[in-house]
């Protein structure tokens, strides 16, 4: 516990040089604290990260003429690139490149070199899309949206045709120019589950109810504030992709209801474990049990309580996203939610410090 809590007044000390705010406190935050949460985030109502997305431009020649490939949207009422956020711990290329797997069922070469960037109004805001050339070399005939897209493998001038977005036109235009510099020299990406960086997704259980006095602590359900606060979780890590291979979560009663309103959004294959320790563990033991997860698990999320949840963030995150690190600094509230991207392969290796904070949000500022 001595080594988190040296390490945690480092982090402060570092902050307190750069500036940031570093008391703890459990008052509601300041009005000019609110302020600062919503700087940058005028863009949508989500945070900005949800918006900057990165695309593949899969290419081949057939018979000596380029083909690109495009897939139609959800709806199936428009016809789009492979696209999607960039993914915590994921270069834009990479996190592209999973998306084609996923959406189109291509692998191949994606080049580094961008094409260019369109935008696209979605989800209340503006989704800027950085787009990459990809040499397909592998096409699949199942992949995992195969039954709610199409795809198709067209000339760039009637690809140019089929896609609304002017801008996204002059980068199908762009391509021939860029394949005959670069075409072969893009190199392949891994499959998404080699490539995908370590997640650490820290969720405070939501607002619980003080209304019935003779419950115990570990027996308080969520107030209603708190069912209203999960919903807005819900729908931001849906949107967010945020889907952890395990969960571990407290059992007491109000971790347990915050973890049915998130449910949803934690896709099928999620494994979770209720655990009572997390009730009453201290930052040094929930770090201890970090530390003990198998290899093969990439994301993890813990779902728990403060003090101890608020103090292992802070001592993890040695770097990211400074105006995120500000606010936590600040207050953790109930329905808190921090993504950090471990730096390093080994779960046993995790150290105070070793992760980039990548975001932290809190429900009242989402929609």
């Amino acid at each position: 516990m001595k080594q988190l809590f040296r390490a945690l007044a480092v982090r402060r000390k570092m902050h307190q040089t750069c500036g940031f705010t570093t008391k703890i406190s459990n008052s509601h935050d300041s009005t000019e604290a609110h302020k600062r949460t919503n700087i940058g985030q005028e863009m949508g109502k989500f945070p900005d990260w949800i918006y900057r997305q990165s695309a593949v431009l899969p290419y081949r020649r057939r018979d000596g003429e380029l083909e690109v490939l495009l897939i139609t949207s959800r709806n199936g009422k428009r016809w789009v690139l492979p696209k999607g956020i960039v993914e915590p711990g994921m270069t834009p290329p990479d996190s592209a490149a999973k998306e084609a797997e996923e959406e189109a069922g291509v692998e191949g070469a994606v080049s580094e070199n961008s094409l260019g960037r369109y935008a696209q109004k979605k989800w209340g805001g503006t989704c800027k899309i950085e787009v990459f050339p990809m040499r397909v070399t592998a096409e699949k005939a199942h992949w995992p949206e195969a039954e709610i897209r199409q795809r198709a493998w067209l000339s760039l001038e009637s690809a140019a045709k089929r896609v609304e977005n002017a801008k996204l036109r002059k980068i199908l235009e762009r391509l021939p120019g860029a394949v005959g510099k670069n075409d072969g020299r893009g190199r392949p990406r891994r499959s998404p589950a080699r490539r995908r960086a370590r997640l650490i997704h820290i969720l405070r259980h939501a607002k619980s109810s003080w209304d019935d006095p003779s419950l115990a602590d570990f027996d308080r359900p969520l107030a209603e504030r708190g069912r209203r606060a999960g919903e807005r979780l819900s729908e931001y890590m849906r949107m967010g992709d945020i889907e952890p291979d395990l969960v571990l979560c407290s059992s007491a009663a109000r971790a347990k209801q915050t973890l049915e309103q998130i449910r949803p959004a934690l896709g099928p294959e999620v494994a979770v474990k209720l655990d009572k320790r997390l009730y009453g563990a201290g930052a040094q033991a929930l770090l201890n049990r970090l530390r003990g997860l198998p290899h093969e698990v990439s994301s993890v999320m813990l779902i728990g309580h403060n003090p101890a949840l608020h103090s292992l963030a802070l001592a993890l995150a040695g770097g990211g996203d400074a105006e995120a690190h500000a606010r936590l600094e600040s207050k953790f509230p109930t329905g808190g939610l921090v993504t950090l991207v471990v730096q390093g392969d080994d779960w046993e290796d995790l150290t105070p410090g070793a992760c980039a904070l990548h975001s932290f949000v809190v429900p009242r500022e989402l929609p």
